[in-house]
């Protein structure tokens, strides 16, 4: 229940819609009615020219007076052509209105359900992006893709226009069954005994539902990540001859969607003929006992017709009962993943009082700094102590694993340190703004993060009002410009998905330029220049060059010969500082700098 109520809670913006399809289904429930109760003065006056009656076994007809007065009315009128006349004039209004309120209602529902999908998505998406870099360490891609796909569209099968028609018959079943009850109780309460037998097994089979839902919401996650990760490495897929692997994999997961997805079809299919089979049996008797009523003449033929008319419209909106739980099973099963993902916490949260951090005057100092990826799990870092000035170059060497790049994660707060403390400024990293904190960084990695948009957005990115002056100038400078001029549409050239359309060295540059552009106060370089060619390592090593001027900076470098001209060198072995010093201090010293220099240098 909490979860349908925090589910309901989402369609408050759109509760005037909400309300103009509530007062159109009850407009239409009343045409439908009416329409119904007209076969008692077609059949009594039109056809066999007796005065309409209100036979003594309807007792709780509400506004008797009124209907009374109205009854006499209609005995006062000629039944050829008045009164037929006046009867297909008065259906033909009806139906048309109820096809106005019909109308009115699905496309508000419809309206409404899309919202509160869109609201949904984007709130899962935004809730996304303040998650912890440790969340997305642990959790797969594809299983995030597809909460906000698949799970949010199991929702809108359950708000939607399609869903809120199989509502609304369901809402008209009591209404049918209070005139069916007015007209005569006796009729009404066989009805209602074959109501137990129809309610429960949809109470079981929409908890079956439920469950099979949940288990496919799994598999199409499973699926989802192994698209995500075989398209995004099919380079790796083709080179290593695994498509016949990847596609049995593919087809085993597929498979288990299959018949998952057929057994919950299969068990939301008995519904429809059990019911009819139920309602058919009370049908069955419904016309005996009813017929006796009218050969005594307890009842009149007219009225008893209005009665079964009203019992055929009940008959659409029970069988609907059931596919009304079904859908209502299959959203609240979305409903519990996707409120489990909203409720997952930051851990990397904002302090309430933090401040914004001015621009970096005096420099980074790591105190005492231990961390770890997972609690209980080795330390990636042990007891860093380091102090680098505004201005100072320094670079970060050691064997894989060592810590190199956690080192670096640590000054944008991707991560927090699980021991000591890291300032800037002497101001702790925890007690100031993030945005303010990442504001003054610049990030280029080895794996260089572009979008599929243009060369313009992606060097601008992050800084959408920047003149276009500006970012030719930064191209100019990462050595860029000169490779996206001849593109088709130059700076607008849309270049693919991760810039696939570029070459490495073309893609690393521009990079640098997005960082040229935002003018940072510190920078991390990521072995920004490992996977290029010769040539391509040369102008994106003078672009780096040129963002390096003047600027706070940290380089992770396995090329020990692009990072001889650091102030420092920070030599890390098994999460410790074990060396620091320039390069020509090092390389003179036995340690492990030394063998890294001979082993690349083949000394």
């Amino acid at each position: 229940m909490k979860i349908y109520l925090r589910l309901l809670s989402y369609l408050k913006p759109y509760s005037g819609k909400m309300v103009v399809a509530i007062v159109a289904m009850v407009i239409f429930t009343l045409l439908q009615s009416m329409s119904i109760m007209t076969l008692i003065p077609l059949v009594d006056k039109v056809f066999n020219n007796k005065e309409v009656i209100i036979p003594h076994s309807v007792a709780f007809l509400p506004f008797r007076a009124h209907i009374e007065r109205l009854v006499t009315y209609l005995n006062s009128v000629r039944r050829y052509p008045n009164m037929l006349n006046m009867i297909v004039i008065f259906v033909l209004i009806c139906t048309f209105f109820k096809g106005v309120a019909e109308y009115l209602h699905e496309v508000m529902l419809e309206y409404v359900g899309q919202g509160v999908c869109k609201d949904l998505r984007n709130h899962l998406y935004g809730h996304i992006h303040t998650l912890p870099m440790e969340y997305f360490d642990k959790k797969r891609t594809g299983e995030l893709v597809s909460r906000i796909n698949y799970d949010v569209s199991l929702i809108l099968e359950a708000v939607s226009g399609r869903f809120a028609k199989s509502l609304m018959d369901c809402i008209q079943l009591p209404a049918y069954a209070v005139i069916a009850l007015c007209i005569d109780w006796k009729l009404a309460m066989i009805t209602m005994i074959g109501l137990p037998f129809l309610i429960a097994p949809i109470g079981i089979v929409g908890r079956k539902v439920r469950r099979l839902t949940k288990r496919a919401q799994e598999k199409v996650a499973d699926i989802s990540s192994i698209l995500f990760e075989t398209i995004s490495g099919i380079q790796v897929v083709k080179a290593f001859c695994m498509e016949g692997y990847e596609g049995h994999r593919f087809k085993h997961e597929n498979r288990i969607l299959f018949r998952v997805m057929v057994s919950a079809v299969k068990k939301a299919a008995i519904l429809s003929p059990l019911t009819e089979w139920i309602g058919m049996i009370v049908v069955s008797f419904l016309l005996y006992y009813g017929a006796r009523l009218v050969i005594k003449e307890d009842i009149t033929i007219s009225w008893f017709l209005v009665f079964l008319g009203m019992l055929a419209a009940m008959i659409k909106p029970i069988k609907n009962i059931g596919k009304l739980n079904v859908g209502f099973q299959k959203a609240m099963s979305a409903a519990d993943r996707i409120f489990y993902l909203l409720d997952t916490k930051s851990s990397m949260l904002e302090r309430k009082d933090a401040i914004e951090l001015p621009r970096i005057r005096s420099g980074v100092v790591f105190d005492g700094v231990s961390f770890e990826y997972t609690e209980g799990v080795a330390e990636v870092l042990r007891d860093i102590n380091l102090n680098v000035k505004v201005g100072e170059i320094i670079a970060i060497v050691g064997p894989s694993g060592s810590g190199k790049t956690s080192l670096v994660s640590l000054i944008p707060r991707f991560y927090d340190p699980t021991e000591g403390r890291l300032l800037i400024d002497g101001i702790d990293l925890r007690d100031v703004t993030l945005s303010s904190l990442r504001g003054q960084l610049g990030i280029v990695t080895q794996e260089t993060i572009l979008f599929n948009d243009t060369v313009r957005n992606n060097i601008a990115y992050g800084q959408v009002d920047a003149p276009f002056e500006k970012i030719v100038e930064a191209a100019k400078m990462a050595n860029a410009h000169d490779f996206i001029t001849p593109l088709a549409q130059g700076y607008d050239s849309i270049i693919g998905e991760k810039g696939e359309m570029l070459s490495g060295g073309e893609r690393q540059r521009l990079a640098i330029a997005r960082a040229i552009l935002k003018d940072p106060a510190i920078l991390i370089l990521d072995e920004a220049t490992s996977a290029l060619d010769t040539e391509s390592e040369r102008l994106v090593q003078d672009a780096i060059d040129k963002l390096m001027r003047r600027r706070t900076v940290f380089v992770i470098a396995h090329r020990l010969s692009t990072i001889t001209h650091a102030d420092r060198i920070i030599v890390l072995e098994g999460g410790k500082i074990v060396q620091i010093g320039r390069h020509e201090e090092l390389v003179s010293q036995e340690g492990i700098y030394k063998k890294l220099y001979e082993l690349q240098f083949e000394i």
